[in-house]
């Protein structure tokens, strides 16, 4: 799946997530969504390999809503960590910690789009051996700007805007594959 297509997808999961919020959620600004998560699943293809999956983590999730009850906002903190586990018991660790912004989607009607810009500040992931060296850190703020036209739904363009190391980005989203397979292939 290329970038823009996959945060699209997100941005679509997003937006019909908060459609079924609570009702409470859409009668005032902002509502407050405390939650954790715990999962583990065994013998998942990560970039080729057979792996067993740990994550685990805490998030605050804060919808805005206009007078109307439309979200016009939507804001998230969340961190964890999350275990990748070999066959012969080698381990990678990622961790993260961020706060995740998505505003209000611009509509230009003269040109016909639509814009979703979503911002990332903290730490999207950082990727370890379990007890040993970094392999990979991704920091700061990044921003994403992608543009749809309005009608079809079309992908048009996406713009990044980079502040702090971000390899990640760097690589077009390749980079955790790489350190993943190096670490466990």
């Amino acid at each position: 799946m290329s970038r823009p297509t996959l945060r699209r997808a997100l941005l679509i999961a997003l937006v019909a997530g908060a459609a079924v919020l609570p009702a409470r959620a859409l009668a005032a600004a902002p509502e407050i969504f405390h939650g954790s998560f715990s999962d583990a699943f065994d013998d998942v293809d990560v970039c080729g390999l057979t792996v067993d999956v740990r994550s685990e983590g805490v998030f605050t999730d804060k919808v805005f809503l206009d007078k109307s009850g439309n979200v016009v906002r939507f804001m998230s903190t969340v961190s964890g960590k999350t275990t990748y586990t070999a066959a012969d018991g080698r381990t990678v660790v990622v961790q993260f910690a961020n706060l995740f912004v998505d505003g209000t989607p611009i509509i230009d009607e003269v040109a016909g789009t639509i814009t979703f810009v979503t911002t990332y500040k903290g730490l999207p992931e950082k990727i370890q051996t379990a007890g040993g060296p970094v392999l990979l850190r991704d920091a700061g703020v990044i921003t994403f700007a992608d543009t749809f036209d309005l009608v079809t739904g079309d992908f048009i363009s996406s713009e990044t805007i980079v502040r702090g190391p971000h390899p990640e980005a760097d690589s077009d989203f390749l980079a955790f594959c790489d350190v993943l397979i190096e670490a466990l292939g």
